[in-house]
């Protein structure tokens, strides 16, 4: 009888927690992970991030590709990333935006941008030379 009880609350409880969750998910402010409805435009991180500064329309993608050793972490500048549309590698654990990524070695992360503007952010990168650390800019023009 007690393994009776025993299963029956964990699958009572089992319930309740997916409930909540799925609660907690609906009731934030995400954005999706699809949706995208143009064309992909890559940066890269090798030695150096190229290009630096690119040109894309409404509902393109911008991915981010990191082929170094190390991770990169990009950072936007405030306000840089209210018009986002589609997002992959960019939310917290419960899907809210962050302004800012971590992508690892041989991973990538991406954006999609639903309104024109200037887009800004910032690529830290390790550098060869011990404890050093190489920041570069970027600017993403988006056009109609």
């Amino acid at each position: 009888m007690k393994a009776v009880f025993s299963m029956k609350s964990l699958t009572i409880a089992t319930g309740v927690l997916a409930i909540a969750g799925c609660a907690a998910i609906a009731g934030t402010s995400g954005i999706a992970d699809s949706t995208r409805t143009g064309s992909i435009h890559d940066v890269r991180f090798e030695e150096r991030m190229s290009p630096g500064n690119m040109r894309v329309r409404v509902g393109d993608e911008v991915r981010w590709i990191n082929q170094r050793s190390t991770a990169v972490k990009l950072e936007f500048l405030e306000g840089s990333l209210e018009d986002v549309v589609c997002q992959s590698g960019f939310s917290s654990l419960l899907r809210r935006q962050q302004e800012s990524a971590t992508i690892k070695p041989n991973d990538s992360a991406s954006l999609c941008f639903g309104k024109t503007g200037t887009v800004r952010y910032n690529a830290r990168m390790d550098s060869p030379v011990a404890g050093g650390q190489m920041i570069e800019s970027g600017t993403i023009r988006v056009t109609q």
